[in-house]
């Protein structure tokens, strides 16, 4: 675990999740659920249980093509990704889906693009052909870290997303390896 210099002066940390680490994710979700609207869960986080989320992280620490990881600041999680495929299925297997969360907080810190170059270069070495995610239309912060990466819109979905009881769009983006 190499500890990265961030804006604030602080150290960053980014090291694979365990399923020690299931409670903090969860608590995790909740906080990101309930500080933006830009992602698809709300203020009651992901809604598994503490021994799914440790299922879910013991089986991508042993998988050889995904993986959850934390960013850690002063030992609390400031932000997490994941890479894992798009399906099983033999056809789609080629291609993987990104997620990212950044504590708002820790917004503007750099952390949104220390994030970014380790989930594409890690999706290189797990041998993926393409990187997908999907973004809430409203995030421009977000949009514009993507397209900084070479990110590409490839589609919307239209009224996709139901927030505070509007219907928002969906960016559809993806990043050939």
């Amino acid at each position: 675990m190499e500890a990265i210099p961030i804006k604030n002066g602080k150290s960053l940390i980014i090291r694979e999740a365990e399923p020690d680490d299931a409670a903090a994710l969860l608590a995790f979700s909740k906080v990101m659920g309930s500080e933006t609207d830009f992602l698809g869960t709300d203020e009651n986080g992901w809604r598994q249980s503490l021994e799914e989320e440790r299922e879910i992280l013991a089986a991508s620490l042993i998988a050889p093509d995904r993986g959850a990881f934390l960013a850690l600041v002063d030992g609390e999680v400031a932000g997490m990704f994941s890479v894992h495929p798009l399906s099983d299925r033999p056809r789609l297997r080629q291609n993987a889906v990104f997620g990212i969360a950044v504590r708002k907080g820790c917004w503007g810190l750099g952390i949104g693009a220390i994030i970014m170059t380790l989930a594409i270069d890690r999706a290189r070495e797990w041998g993926y052909h393409k990187l997908c995610l999907e973004a809430h239309a409203g995030n421009g912060r977000a949009l514009g870290l993507y397209r900084r990466f070479g990110f590409a819109e490839c589609g919307r979905r239209r009224e996709h997303i139901l927030v505070n009881g509007q219907y928002c769009d969906e960016i559809l983006m993806e990043l050939m390896l």
